[in-house]
């Protein structure tokens, strides 16, 4: 188990890194104690806040207090300073989205001057204590030498694992297992392709001539159009055309009607890429219905993956699972 370190152990491990390095984790530091407060918020109202979401899409789900900003000034500083006037080294800056009020102050101030509730308080720097010990796990792998990764050429590596990779420094556990994950699965993959490959080569199969590929007959748009229909139940839709209408009132796909699908595309044209997050963003403006699992997963996740699973199988997108409880869904450049 590691062990979390004093302030002064952790200064100094991070003084023997190279300013790129430095300014990566404290990046990272900073961002996870965004992501932290923001899902103690989130969950006290039923909501989840996946990892990785961005500040505005933070800002999008959250109506209450969010953290703008974390400073560290390196000792007590009367450059940081509470609301209450007292110097500071480690400053938080929270912003009500409601009313825009921002306020400043240290750690043990955040139940005073939010109006937050202890026990949300209590959870919120639980968070942010979860966020300094994987940090701690990093400094203490730095100094005792970053371990090498047996990486396959042509694997694409998720940005949170191939960030700390270019800047030679080493991954968190659960990184670190998602990688091995990834690896396995890349590997399965092109043996399968090979033993494919194999068998077609032994089947000795012999190549068609062009005129061969050509169709018998030619048949009419309404043809084309009658015979798609009749298995229209059956068929995965493809990603919308603008200049297609769609019937709002019957077309479905699973559980999604047309409005909530046109309501996913533009949160993936916008950037959103959370399975979970577009969830999230569906039941607050009011597009679904608000119902969750024990868990607090919306229920209509499940929906929402295999309506985007048909433009990853289209060729359109990439998915990446973020671990068991969410999905990164990417548009492929040019779509």
């Amino acid at each position: 188990m590691t062990k979390s370190l004093t302030n002064s152990e952790r200064d100094q491990l991070l003084q023997d890194l190279t300013f790129d390095q430095q300014s990566y984790l404290m990046n990272t530091l900073k961002r996870g104690k965004k992501t932290a407060f923001a899902n103690v918020i989130a969950q006290s109202k039923g909501r989840m806040i996946p990892n990785g979401a961005t500040d505005e899409e933070i800002g999008m789900l959250l109506d209450d207090w969010i953290l703008d900003d974390y400073l560290d000034a390196g000792a007590v500083s009367e450059d940081l300073k509470c609301e209450c006037g007292r110097a500071l080294r480690y400053q938080y800056i929270v912003r009500h989205v409601k009313t825009g009020e921002v306020r400043r102050f240290g750690i043990n101030h955040f139940e005073e001057h939010t109006g937050l509730p202890g026990t949300i308080v209590k959870e919120v720097v639980q968070g942010f204590t979860k966020i300094d010990y994987e940090l701690d796990e990093l400094l203490l792998k730095k100094q005792n030498g970053s371990p090498t990764y047996d990486i396959p050429e042509g694997l694409k590596l998720p940005t949170d694992i191939e960030e700390p990779l270019s800047l030679q420094l080493p991954l968190l556990d659960r990184q670190e297992k998602r990688l091995n994950s990834l690896i396995r699965g890349y590997r399965e993959e092109k043996e399968a392709l090979q033993r494919g490959s194999n068998t077609l080569e032994a089947l000795d199969i012999p190549t068609q001539k062009k005129e061969d590929l050509q169709p018998k007959e030619t048949l009419s748009q309404d043809e084309l159009q009658g015979s798609f229909d009749l298995f229209a139940d059956e068929a995965k839709e493809p990603l919308p055309v603008n200049n297609v209408e769609k019937p709002k009132e019957t077309y479905f796909v699973g559980d999604l009607s047309f409005p909530t699908q046109e309501a996913i595309d533009g949160y993936i044209q916008q950037g959103t890429e959370s399975a979970l997050m577009i969830c999230e963003l569906l039941i607050k403006e009011g597009k679904v219905q608000d119902k969750r699992y024990s868990t607090k997963k919306p229920k209509i996740y499940y929906a929402v993956c295999t309506y985007l699973d048909s433009f990853v199988s289209s060729g359109s997108m990439s998915v990446e699972p973020l671990g068991r409880e969410d999905r990164i869904y990417r548009l492929k450049s040019g779509q």
